[in-house]
């Protein structure tokens, strides 16, 4: 299984969930949440976007992937009109599993 980071960078300014979630591909908004979940291909990542401006990037494979997935999200808001700035980048937290052979005891 592939490891998983999570990442987040502030923005820098005031975004509105409506308008992101009317003009953009593959979006999930529900306004009693106050976020909108947009999900890109390549690489392979999902960024909840919040109005205050921070956006938390999920589903990376690497810190390098990350950051690049971040700054798609990034200019995926600048390209919607939003005075973006990419402040702040900050890994959250890097998850990864393995799997181990069984220990046995032998008395």
């Amino acid at each position: 299984m592939e490891p998983n980071v999570v990442s987040r960078v502030n923005l820098g300014c005031r975004l509105d969930l409506n308008l992101i979630a009317r003009n953009t591909w593959n979006v999930k908004y529900n306004p009693k949440v106050h976020r909108v979940l947009i999900q890109i291909r390549r690489p392979r990542t999902t960024a909840s976007i919040f109005s205050s401006g921070v956006l938390i990037c999920m589903g990376a494979t690497s810190i390098e992937e990350s950051k690049v997935a971040a700054r798609r999200f990034a200019r995926i808001m600048q390209k919607l009109g939003f005075p973006v700035r990419f402040l702040n980048f900050k890994i959250q937290l890097i998850m990864a599993t393995c799997s181990s052979f069984p220990v046995f005891r032998v008395v």
